[in-house]
């Protein structure tokens, strides 16, 4: 009978490690790995993780390890593995937008289409981001705030101009454009909603950021629909967050939510619900420490 041969992934590989593949008493099909080479897809309810076209969770074993620019990249790794159940080494925390949406995605929480590629060079992934996002497109900054960094673009040939511009030490993921409106941004707090305002965004603006001139209109959270208060609620919980705001956009066209990200440090509107809600969190947290 033909020997097995034992698939193994090392994420990212380092030198020599054909040396140590080479001490096994049994055959290892050794892959050297590079972040470079990944590609998440984010597609419907569908998540998919491949290096170099073929889908981690296929290995028999993956060496994840990480380095500080990286790790999130080897944390959303980690949770696409835990997932599919593939055998793989340990790495610690780190977050940024995309293991956001990888923890959307794997908890069945609407998001819109979505593609990271690594650094590998955009012009022979157009077919592909092409494929997962269409146009018009939003270019993201993974570890951007405020919409800094955020590009919408039209086509091909605007997406490369405006990539060319941006910053070439950060890292960037394809966003379908999803046209709205408004979108919700919902307050939870101990599992709760306790406060909730639509933003519109000003003419001109595809942002709906309040920074970028977005207009807020609160919401008594009796009147936010049920719909969205769950969507709210089940994505703090996904995120293991007692405190948070998710920002919901709303499709002009369909009326269908997607989640657009979770902040884990909203800011508070004067004289709104939100110091109502913030008020309501914090005396939670302190109460009986007070009563001490």
């Amino acid at each position: 009978m033909e020997e097995k041969i034992f698939k193994l992934l090392v994420l990212p590989s380092v030198a020599n490690m054909q040396q140590v593949i080479n001490k096994f008493p049994f055959p290892v099909a050794l892959t050297k790995g590079h972040f470079k080479d990944l590609e998440i897809i984010f597609k419907g309810s569908e998540t998919t993780v491949l290096h170099k076209g073929v889908d981690v969770a296929d290995f028999s074993f993956v060496w994840l390890c990480s380095a500080w620019r990286s790790r999130d990249l080897a944390y959303a790794t980690q949770l696409y593995l835990n997932q599919k159940n593939t055998p793989h080494t340990h790495v610690e925390k780190g977050t940024s937008k995309l293991t956001d949406h990888m923890a959307f995605s794997l908890n069945n929480l609407p998001s819109p289409n979505t593609l990271f590629i690594g650094h590998r060079e955009v012009e022979k992934c157009l077919p592909l981001i092409e494929e997962i996002c269409g146009y018009p497109l939003v270019l993201k900054d993974v570890r951007g705030s405020r919409g800094a960094h955020s590009v919408k673009v039209e086509n091909p040939t605007e997406l490369l101009q405006k990539i060319a511009e941006l910053p070439r030490h950060k890292k960037f993921f394809f966003q379908q454009y999803i046209e709205n409106e408004y979108d919700w941004g919902i307050m939870v707090a101990n599992g709760e909603v306790v406060s909730g305002e639509k933003s519109y965004p000003c003419q001109g603006e595809f942002r709906n950021n309040t920074c970028n001139g977005a207009q807020e209109v609160f919401v008594d959270p009796k009147e936010i629909p049920q719909n969205i208060k769950q969507i709210a609620i089940d994505t703090s919980k996904a995120m293991g967050l007692l405190w948070s705001r998710t920002d919901i956009i709303i499709d002009k066209n369909t009326q269908k939510p997607f989640v657009m990200e979770v902040n884990r440090l909203p800011g508070i509107t004067s004289k709104s619900s939100e110091v109502d809600g913030a008020y309501k969190f914090i005396s939670s947290q302190i109460e009986l420490l007070a009563k001490k």
